[in-house]
């Protein structure tokens, strides 16, 4: 089993937010895009096992945990922006992006923004459209009438201020999870009790942009390599749908598929949880496999992983 390299917290003063981010490892650089309410803490052990080949970066969401807000709002194409800004602020001009669930959203927008600096791209789960959603039209409608309602900053600061009730962080945690189909190894509960106004402002962005973003919002062609990973079983994205999107927009392209009965892992992996389960595909990627070695679309047939 290898050692797994040390992480590094840094504070980066950019221009449209002050950005707390994490470091890792030595190779060419490659920048996690952060899924919805992420934490440096929460993904540790990947960016560990990502930096056993890349100069991994992660960072925390403008506005939440130490990250500033940004001054006009959050949103996908404003994110866009700061990671243009972060990589300026490291000093690297090219760079591959990894996104995971909403951040699927965030790279793709990245790619329409910074397209001529990224090297290539993993998806891991992705949103790529509304329309992937498979929660039950009523609970989709109820998750955005309470969104509409946090829109307004009157609401959003009195839930803020009602997050110090364990009766109240219970209902909020119920309804992300029975009805919206929230799913994170990290105690939600918790999670709920460290919210200000400015965090939620960022989950109701991005909670917003879930439900109305569309294939033709995020549409390529792109011209990146990219390595696409999801469950056929996933339970909160339609594999097909998003599978059709991604053989669409990409023309060099590795494909495995999982069969997992989760969007997320139930528990936290651990660095040596990834050691075990994932080498091959970091090693796949970084002997960038493809259908005639060099380029095209290329599904991996070895035997599907078994995650514990």
């Amino acid at each position: 089993m290898p050692a797994s390299p040390p992480v590094t917290i840094h504070q980066a003063a950019l221009a449209s937010t002050s950005l707390r981010y994490a470091a890792c490892g030595d190779g060419p650089p490659l920048i996690i895009v952060p899924a919805t309410i992420s934490l440096i803490e929460d993904w540790t052990p990947m960016i560990q096992f990502v930096g056993q080949h890349y100069r991994a970066y992660f960072f925390e969401m403008p506005g939440h945990g130490g990250s500033t807000p940004l001054e006009e709002g959050f949103s996908s194409v404003r994110l866009s922006g700061v990671i243009g800004e972060l990589a300026d602020h490291l000093g690297i001009e090219d760079f591959a992006l990894l996104g995971f669930s909403f951040g699927g959203i965030l790279t793709l927008r990245a790619l329409q923004g910074l397209g001529g600096r990224v090297s290539k791209v993993g998806l891991l789960s992705p949103c790529v459209s509304n329309r992937a959603l498979t929660r039950p039209p009523l609970d989709r409608a109820l998750v955005s009438a309470m969104i509409s309602a946090l829109g307004y900053s009157v609401p959003r600061n009195a839930v803020a201020r009602l997050l110090g009730s364990e009766s109240v962080v219970k209902a909020i945690a119920w309804f992300m999870q029975e009805v919206g189909g929230f799913e994170s190894p990290t105690d939600i509960r918790e999670r709920l009790t460290g919210f200000s106004s400015s965090t939620l402002d960022v989950l109701v962005s991005q909670v917003r942009e879930i439900l109305t973003v569309t294939e033709e919002d995020l549409a390529g062609p792109y011209v990146q390599p990219c390595f696409f990973g999801m469950s056929a079983f996933d339970p909160l994205l339609d594999y097909g749908l998003t599978e059709r999107f991604v053989r669409a927009n990409f023309q060099d392209l590795v494909v495995e598929t999982f069969d997992w009965k989760y969007h997320a892992p139930p528990e936290p992996l651990t660095f040596e949880d990834y050691v075990r389960d994932y080498t091959p595909l970091l090693e796949a990627d970084r002997a960038r496999v493809s259908g005639n070695g060099v380029g095209g679309i290329y599904t991996l047939s070895r035997p599907q992983l078994q995650h514990r």
